[in-house]
């Protein structure tokens, strides 16, 4: 007895059909995958960089507020610029972190293409740290008699603050 039955299956033509389309799909999930990976790491680094600057301006802020006063009763800070980077110079009063004693230190903030940096001169010596090494613009634009703004730019984004002297 001869079995008549005829057995049903793919062929060679839909198999191969069929595995080409299911690497296609699968290079094209890759990709968005990829795709939303770097996204989200682009993101990631600018929130973390927005971060960074405004910890920053909250340090040029205390040493402003702590800034010597003037015989005008304003803060000793001033702001200029060289070699298209931006300068505030703070000059105060400190206690001297190797005998203890009472000295005067000028803080320089420097914003430019190198940066941004805090250096402090005083009789203990120089000392120079660079806070951000990510090229950027910094403005400061008066506000009033003493206050002023200083607006950074960077990387798609601007940040600014207020300062009163």
């Amino acid at each position: 007895m001869i079995n008549s039955r005829k057995l049903t299956a793919f062929t060679l033509i839909e198999v191969l059909i069929s595995i080409a389309l299911t690497g296609l799909l699968i290079v094209l999930l890759n990709n968005q995958i990829t795709g939303s990976l770097k996204t989200d790491q682009k993101i990631k680094d600018k929130m973390e960089y927005k971060i960074e600057i405004e910890t920053i301006l909250a340090h040029l802020e205390a040493d402003i507020q702590t800034a010597s006063n003037l015989p005008s009763g304003y803060k000793s800070v001033v702001n200029f610029y060289l070699k298209d980077q931006l300068h505030i110079s703070i000059k105060k009063f400190g206690i001297s972190a190797i005998d203890q004693d009472l000295l005067g230190a000028e803080i320089t903030w420097k914003f430019g293409n190198l940066g941004i940096s805090r250096n402090i001169k005083s009789k203990d010596g120089k000392f120079e740290r660079y806070l951000s090494k990510k090229e950027l613009q910094a403005n400061v634009i008066p506000i009033g008699i003493n206050i002023f703004k200083l607006i950074i730019k960077c990387d798609g984004f601007t940040k600014s603050k207020l300062f009163k002297l």
